[in-house]
């Protein structure tokens, strides 16, 4: 019996291990939404308190989720015409963690934490705009392509339109 159970084990491990080595990165350029125009956010340095992952560090997300990838603190990262660019800090890569939203819609966040950035490239004039706990607006992101330094630890939401 004992046999049967480490090669059942064994077999979960090898298939776990395949299914991550088959999601991969992802890229730090979006796929085309429009028009090509766009700019370059550069990520800050680390947070100060960013050390390496505790077993318990979770990584920054949404609800609804959207397309994200990573970059190094001074990386960069295209945030074409047409989206709302944010990074968090990602205490399980040690990186920051990229944002694209593109659809019109209020997005939870979770786990957001630290200052990072935010870069509204969006079309039209669309207002992004960060609310904090009991829904209250903290901030706006106009549509302006700068980017915008934002202190994420009282922001629980983000409407990007």
């Amino acid at each position: 019996m004992r046999t049967k159970r480490s090669l059942v084990g064994l077999c979960a491990a090898l298939a776990m291990g395949a299914v991550l080595l088959a999601t991969g990165t992802a890229h730090a350029v979006p796929a085309s939404h429009g028009t090509s125009s766009g700019r370059i956010m550069t990520m800050p340095a680390a947070p100060k308190t960013a050390r390496p992952a505790a077993l318990l560090a979770v990584a920054p997300s949404t609800s609804p989720a959207v397309r994200t990838a990573y970059a190094g603190a001074g990386g960069g990262v295209y945030c074409q015409s047409g989206y709302f660019c944010a990074s968090a800090w990602d205490p399980t890569a040690g990186k920051f963690k990229i944002f694209f939203f593109y659809s019109c819609n209020r997005y939870t966040l979770s786990n957001w934490t630290d200052w990072a950035e935010a870069q509204n490239s969006q079309t039209g004039g669309a207002v992004a705009s960060l609310y904090g706990s009991g829904g209250g607006l903290l901030q706006t992101v106009p549509a302006d392509n700068a980017v915008y330094a934002v202190n994420w630890s009282p922001v629980y939401s983000i409407r990007n339109c």
